[in-house]
């Protein structure tokens, strides 16, 4: 086709095809010869009915093959009986939802005289209820260390209290999704079996996800009678009915021995700024590094201005997070304001106490090296072009992973200066609803001939009549 419309769309058919193979290169998904690995999986799945045993096989080459059989719909009680032989350490199931309730309780009496520590089992449906769990209590010897269970509708509130009494001074990791029954005696069982008078018990984890749970149960966890999660070094508490500012700031303030690192208040409805500042108090030794406020609509700006200001009194402080999560906040709260105090903040090696320095006046000029964030998820804020200056002069060396889905006000001039100015360890961009975002960034940012830069979400157009993928 002649002309200079067929060579402009032959230019722009060229550019796409590009793209098109970089991010089906980055995804692991570039048509070219697969992996020695990925052939010996997809060679063991395609004839797991054949497999009698795995042997020495690890864990995460077990949990492999568990999520391709679940993807070719091959997951059944055969191929279960294989991933759950006695001997393995830990039993990672991704998908639970062809296993029955006596499957799981002959491989619970296998596993644990056989040393099993670790137990997670997604979607687990009718395979985990009281038969197992009375499998697991009256087993001699249990050893386990960390139990996950999502989707356990049949797992009651009494048996989940059992199995807490019955494996609390080795268990050290409590999970639990989606678990429509568990309640008050659940809590009950944590509070007195992980105090220091009630057993050895240590607990180091505890995540909680859209679970049943009142604000009374959950002030049971932090009551001054009982001091469970004085040792907790990671808190999830998503989507809980029962979550409100006083329960986040008493748990917070049972949490005593300076290790807290992880924090996820994620989709509670009822949390405002009155929770920042127990967040602040609960991190005296500044080991926290990971917090995640995502769908938080009460939250001011002001109020997350004020939670990373430094030095304000009474308050340890503002927390050199690696992975801050702002996703689906009020548009108006996540401003540049605040992302560039968390950048600081991020960025500031301070010791407790410290007031003003020269080392923070060279942050705010953009010129630290010190730490930095690694994973950010603004999306759906009102952060500008700034806000990508603000983390290139920050975290510059240390950003992996970037979210501005929904981020409006950010340019392709603001995305490209930030892939210019960040080094090779940036290795995804996630821009969904991003239709501003063009082809000046995303065929003519520094990384495009470089090892995979992978931009999830790209919309596809010109002049507003292309197709989006």
């Amino acid at each position: 086709a002649g002309g200079g419309g067929g060579g402009g769309s032959a230019n722009y058919y060229v550019k796409r095809r590009r793209q098109l193979a970089r991010q089906r290169e980055a995804s692991g998904n570039s048509g070219r010869i697969p992996t020695l690995y990925k052939l010996c999986v997809d060679l063991v799945v395609d004839n797991f009915e054949a497999v009698e045993a795995l042997g020495d096989v690890g864990v995460e080459v077990r949990r492999s093959l568990g999520e391709h059989l679940v993807a070719a719909g091959r997951m059944d009680g055969a191929a279960f009986d294989v991933l759950a032989e006695a001997g393995v350490e830990a039993l990672d199931v991704v998908d639970c939802t062809s296993v029955t309730q006596e499957a799981m309780v002959e491989a619970m009496e296998a596993l644990l005289p056989a040393g099993l520590r670790a137990l997670m089992l997604n979607h687990a449906g009718r395979c985990f209820g009281p038969r197992v769990v009375n499998a697991i209590v009256s087993a001699p010897k249990k050893d386990i260390f960390g139990i996950s269970i999502g989707g356990a509708y049949l797992l009651k509130d009494e048996d989940a209290a059992s199995l807490v009494a019955a494996t609390a001074s080795t268990l050290s990791s409590i999970e639990f999704k989606a678990c429509n029954l568990l309640g008050s005696s659940f809590c009950n069982a944590v509070a007195h079996h992980y105090s220091s008078k009630g057993s050895n018990g240590c607990l180091l984890e505890l995540s909680l996800e859209d679970v049943p749970l009142t604000k009374e149960g959950l002030l049971t966890l932090g009551a001054s009678s009982s001091d469970a999660l004085r040792n907790l070094k990671s808190l999830t508490l998503r989507q809980i009915e029962g979550v409100d500012d006083e329960v986040v700031s008493v748990l917070l303030g049972a949490i005593t021995g300076g290790e807290l690192e992880h924090i996820d208040l994620g989709h509670n409805l009822e949390l405002t700024d009155d929770c920042l500042p127990a967040i602040r108090r609960v991190n005296q030794n500044g080991k926290l590094r990971s917090l995640q406020l995502g769908n938080l609509k009460n939250l001011t700006g002001a109020g997350l201005e004020a939670f990373f200001t430094y030095d304000i009194p009474g308050l340890p402080q503002p927390p050199q997070l690696r992975k801050l999560d702002l996703s689906s906040c009020d548009e108006g709260s996540v401003s540049d304001d605040v992302l560039h105090l968390a950048a600081i903040a991020s960025s500031s090696k301070h010791a407790e106490g410290q007031k003003s320095t020269a080392a923070r006046k060279r942050l705010k000029a953009g010129t630290s090296t010190l730490g930095g964030l690694v994973h950010v998820d603004i999306s759906g804020s009102s952060a500008t072009d700034k806000s990508m200056e603000h983390l290139a002069a920050t975290s510059y060396s240390s950003l992996e992973e970037l979210n501005v889905s929904f981020c409006s006000k950010i340019s392709d001039k603001g995305l490209g200066y930030l892939v210019d100015k960040c080094g090779r360890q940036l290795g995804k961009i996630s821009i969904w609803g991003c239709a501003q975002i063009t082809d000046l960034f995303l065929d003519g940012h520094s990384r495009i001939d470089e090892d995979p830069l992978e931009i999830v979400g790209i919309w596809m157009r010109q002049s507003g009549r292309r197709s989006v993928r």
